[in-house]
């Protein structure tokens, strides 16, 4: 259905920071890989027969779905994030060094044992402006900065050492993203690595330490898909408009539709308003039984006619 609408791309959900829905010996295996098997190598084999390319989708950092047992470990070894007011949460610190090597030997997991086409980041951030301020991360920041914090977290959270801080966290998402991308292009050079970044720029900098203009520049990425979910096409517009300024033609810009969010015909309205800005092709969020069934098949009748093959354009779930 999807290749009979003109999608040549899909973008599955295969882990995310403590389960897996493949046969992954790193992270724990998912009650849906228990029940279903291994879910890429099934994806791959469905999407090659219609000539889809496959880019395994990975949510970072984030517990939700992990095993309680996996959970309650990270805990115990301090490895989860902490709040600004004391605070613990379920997500993995990312400057934590266990943290890192569990995040990056995951994704090269998958480019390792199945032949997708590329990785692609999502959550590749922390969740807010209020994390993280665990004790691992004070001695890391002072380490690493040559900074001694005598009040903590105040003078890293709103105080003297705060842009300090906001770039030091910025620098702990940017050096992952540097690691999947050196490490799986020695795996497999022709391996596309990409990301699912936050639309407003450069207010995500400080919010949740996402500096993914940065990235591009440095050349960590192959393409970028800004979530662009809005329900408004002025705001839809104004959002590709400032990507192109910030990306500068350097990558592929596929900007992300909100279609769970919209209805078919404003899904459709919100590709044509990215060809006619010139993206170079757009992503959909999300494929699931109601848009299969509605919004695959409205975009197939009249946009998805313009099908054309990558590299050029990527038209995707």
């Amino acid at each position: 259905e999807m290749a009979a609408a003109g999608m040549n791309m899909i973008l599955p959900n295969m882990l995310w920071g403590g389960r897996a829905h493949y046969a992954s010996d790193v992270l724990p295996r998912s009650t849906t890989y228990e029940k279903f098997g291994d879910q890429i190598t099934q994806c791959v084999a469905a999407a090659k027969k219609y000539g889809l390319e496959v880019h395994v989708w990975k949510v970072n950092f984030n517990l939700s779905g992990a095993p309680a047992e996996f959970i309650q470990k990270i805990h115990q070894e301090r490895r989860n994030q902490v709040s600004a007011d004391g605070k613990s949460h379920d997500w993995l610190c990312p400057s934590h060094p266990e943290n890192f090597a569990l995040e990056l030997a995951s994704m090269l997991e998958v480019a390792q044992k199945y032949p997708v086409d590329g990785l692609h980041f999502d959550y590749i951030r922390y969740p807010d402006r209020e994390k993280c301020y665990c004790d691992g991360c004070r001695k890391r920041f002072e380490s690493e900065t040559n900074q001694q914090v005598k009040n903590w977290p105040q003078d890293c959270y709103s105080g003297d050492l705060h842009e300090r801080y906001v770039q030091w966290r910025c620098d702990q998402i940017t050096r992952l993203v540097k690691a999947v991308h050196d490490e799986a292009k020695q795996i497999r050079p022709g391996l596309k690595i990409s990301a699912a970044v936050f639309s407003a720029y450069p207010g995500c900098r400080e919010s949740v330490a996402q500096d993914w203009p940065e990235w591009i520049k440095a050349g960590y990425l192959d393409f970028v898909c800004p979530m662009d979910y809005t329900q408004s096409d002025l705001d839809f517009i104004g959002l590709v408009r400032n990507q192109q300024k910030l990306i500068e033609g350097r990558i592929p810009l596929y900007p992300g539709i909100g279609q769970f969010r919209l209805s078919d015909d404003r899904t459709v309205g919100q590709i044509h308003h990215a060809r006619e800005l010139g993206a170079d092709g757009f992503t959909i969020f999300d494929l699931d039984r109601g848009s299969a069934a509605s919004a695959v098949p409205a975009i197939g009748a009249g946009v998805g006619k313009q099908k054309a093959e990558p590299p050029h354009r990527a038209d995707s779930f």
